[in-house]
């Protein structure tokens, strides 16, 4: 017979194990979701040197098209794989791949601000799509899933 504490472990590993489902089981990210990113990121760039140079409605019809299919795409998601977990209460081995990601961000803005000064917009445009591109596919296809595995392996 289980003592009262044995109990009480496998009732609060049983509720950590819930609580961290969420993050762990989750969809596979389409091969293309990397290079939709990053194409949204560019087109966002991109629409800076249009409106500096005085091409408003050219540069406006991408900041809106850019946005509207990102919004498109957010609502697929969604509603195919219900809503994304908040960072508020995740496990902290997905609090800190999270961190990695936004720092990773922070050196695809460095990196772009240089290549973009140092060579113009198109070759900043394609440092943004570059750099992004590898990001997101780093994360989605190599950080998250190893933060994730490594969540469940703490949780069994």
């Amino acid at each position: 017979m289980l003592s009262i504490m044995e109990n009480i472990d496998a009732v609060l590993r049983a509720a950590d194990r819930a609580a961290a489902a969420p993050y762990t089981y989750r969809y596979d990210t389409p091969a293309w979701y990397p290079f939709a990113m990053a194409a949204y990121f560019t087109a966002i760039a991109g629409t800076f040197p249009l409106l500096m140079t005085g091409r408003l409605v050219l540069g406006m019809g991408l900041l809106v098209l850019a946005v509207g299919a990102f919004l498109a795409l957010t609502m697929v998601l969604r509603r195919r794989f219900g809503t994304w977990p908040s960072m508020d209460g995740a496990p902290v081995e997905i609090r800190r791949v999270f961190g990695v990601l936004l720092l990773l961000a922070l050196a695809v803005v460095l990196v772009s601000t240089i290549v973009w000064q140092l060579t113009g917009a198109p070759g900043g445009l394609l440092a943004i799509f570059l750099t992004s591109l590898a990001v997101v596919w780093s994360y989605e296809f190599r950080l998250y899933p190893a933060a994730a595995a490594r969540l469940r392996r703490r949780l069994a």
